[in-house]
């Protein structure tokens, strides 16, 4: 089983869901500053590589988890990609294409906006990180119910 979270710059959202999936931050508590700026890739995907999955790793089920950001085209996007996977033979059942961008507040928004567009990133990370803090239950839910899909 393939899983792809995806979100608009592949920078926060898809990031922080692909990493609680593969065990490399914590389900029962809410990860401190130092946590997110440890996971690979959080605040530093390129906006050149946009569309591009990155795998993450894998869960305890040996399932490769990737992220990837979509700009404001996601609906577009993952029609394309279930399109050009069915016809190369994919199943449904073999993958899950999953938007973590809804769980996004202003403050990760904004942050990331700081971050990577104006290259105020020290002030923009400690932002997306705030904000990321105060939805972090969300994120552990969505992550929850994909896991659930996979039984």
């Amino acid at each position: 089983m393939n899983i792809v979270y995806y979100c608009f710059a592949g920078a926060h959202a898809s990031v922080v869901a692909s990493a609680i999936h593969c065990g490399l931050l914590p389900t029962d508590r809410t990860p401190s500053a130092d946590e997110f700026l440890n996971i690979p890739f959080y605040d530093r995907t390129l906006p050149t590589l946009i569309g591009r999955p990155y795998l993450m790793g894998c869960d305890e089920r040996q399932n490769n988890v990737y992220f990837m950001g979509m700009w404001n085209q996601r609906e577009k996007i993952t029609s394309t990609i279930q399109c050009l996977l069915n016809l190369a033979g994919w199943k449904e059942s073999t993958y899950i294409l999953q938007d973590a961008f809804p769980l996004i507040n202003f403050s990760t928004k904004f942050g990331g906006l700081l971050s990577k567009r104006y290259s105020f990133t020290q002030l923009g990370r400690s932002m997306t990180i705030w904000g990321m803090q105060r939805q972090y239950p969300a994120f552990v839910k969505l992550v929850y119910n994909v896991k659930n899909r996979l039984e």
